[in-house]
């Protein structure tokens, strides 16, 4: 195990959102502390690294006070975005700087690694209603947190919740969230590997499987598509055929179809008893539990033009007053905070990034497809596993390890002198 996996492994607990350690801002703030003093030590600091880091903090300061300004808010807001910049931007920051081109090698590696582990523990979760991942979750919350609820434990690399039962969480705070960070993996694996199907393909599609998640299920099956688009090239035919296929597929089946219309359907339902469902929650000191549909909704009413620019990290203050609700849209969720253009900015980001490796645009489109389906049901987009996105073109160019093998090869012999 050397220092990249234990970065990384580090990494990935803090942008799970479920262990004692993201709720501690010293915590964050020493492996922040700890990853500057690796980059200066292991010599992973260059000058057009710091150049573009203050460009970059210029660009986003500049474009938080213009829409602090813009939207005329409460000076809290304010320092949310601050706040949120040396938080989780610094720390997405610093992890793309020490590994660089070894980013996306060493998330798969230790992701695969957790969903083993998982499934190991998911297992366990059958035995006696969980009674030994309580037992284990118990002992370790006895010590590192003050107060801890009889129905949701987190001992750092797994997650068990009464509720998802028969679901496997792994590290991340639930099991759709889970689902997002495995199908990532599972897309960069394939990103590095020309396609192939490896160990940790087959690792992390069955832990996917195990959180039953319908969003990440419609993410794979898109990946695997991908896949399939890129080793046999088909015809224009095809992706109509595909197309058409899964407009009828979708809705047919059972637990796919059934749902998003069951969703929406009590979606629509509890925006019109808006008032009825706040009484009721704020006498049993509990949120409103808006699903993907309603809290789009929601939010653009709330905030109509401002979600151009976004309004804030901590938007929820301006409607808490009223309204006690919990957002489950990712994609609305990033727009309220950053805006259509934050949004924007990210994915040409994460386009970057595929293209490095997939190269033609169709196909980079639906690497980005991918992403939007798994940011429409989990907050993703706002942690540091998508943050990074950010960051890495500026160092996908750095070393030709990064690279997918084919692609290393082509321009090995393009750039290769003509009397060799």
């Amino acid at each position: 195990m050397n220092l990249y996996y234990i970065i990384t492994f580090f990494f990935l607990l803090f942008a799970s959102k479920a262990n004692f350690l993201v709720k501690s801002n010293l915590a964050w703030f020493g492996f922040e502390v700890f990853m500057i003093v690796v980059a200066f030590y292991f010599n992973r600091v260059k000058k057009k690294d710091v150049q573009f880091f203050l460009v970059s903090i210029a660009i986003y300061f500049i474009y938080i006070l213009f829409r602090f300004k813009l939207n005329q808010l409460p000076i809290d807001y304010f320092k949310s975005d601050v706040f949120y910049f040396f938080k989780f931007v610094l720390t997405s920051y610093l992890f793309c700087l020490i590994l660089k081109e070894k980013t996306l090698y060493y998330l798969v590696k230790v992701i695969s690694h957790l969903a083993l582990v998982s499934i190991v523990f998911y297992v366990l979760q059958f035995y006696q209603d969980g009674a030994i991942l309580k037992a284990i979750g118990k002992a370790f919350e006895s010590i590192t947190v003050e107060t801890y609820s009889l129905r949701y434990t987190n001992f750092l690399i797994f997650t068990y919740d009464t509720i998802h039962y028969y679901r496997n969480s792994g590290f991340c705070w639930e099991p759709g969230a889970f689902g997002s960070f495995l199908t990532l993996a599972l897309l960069f694996n394939f990103l590095m590997n020309d396609f192939k199907l490896n160990k940790e393909v087959f690792i992390m599609t069955l832990a996917i499987l195990t959180t039953v998640s319908t969003t990440a299920y419609l993410a794979v099956f898109l990946l695997f598509f991908l896949r399939y688009r890129v080793l046999n090239k088909g015809s224009k035919v095809t992706i109509i055929a595909f197309a058409i296929l899964l407009a009828i597929a979708i809705p047919n089946v059972p637990f796919l179809g059934e749902k998003i219309v069951e969703i929406y359907d009590q979606d629509i339902k509890d925006l019109k008893r808006i008032e009825e469902l706040s009484t009721y929650y704020d006498d049993v000191q509990r949120q409103i539990p808006l699903n993907r549909f309603a809290s789009a909704i929601f939010l653009y009413e709330q905030f109509d033009w401002k979600l151009f620019l976004g309004v804030s990290n901590q938007y929820d203050e301006y409607y808490i007053h009223e309204y006690n609700i919990n957002i489950s849209n990712g994609i609305m969720d990033f727009i309220t905070k950053f805006g259509v253009v934050g949004l924007f900015a990210l994915l040409y980001r994460f386009g970057a990034v595929s293209k490095v490796y997939l190269r033609k645009t169709e196909y980079v489109i639906y690497s980005i497809m991918i992403l939007l389906i798994l940011s429409f049901g989990e907050p993703i987009l706002m942690l540091p596993i998508c943050v990074i996105f950010m960051f890495l073109p500026t160092f996908k160019n750095q070393d030709f390890l990064a690279l997918a093998f084919a692609y290393r090869t082509k321009y090995i012999q393009l750039q290769r002198p003509n009397n060799l």
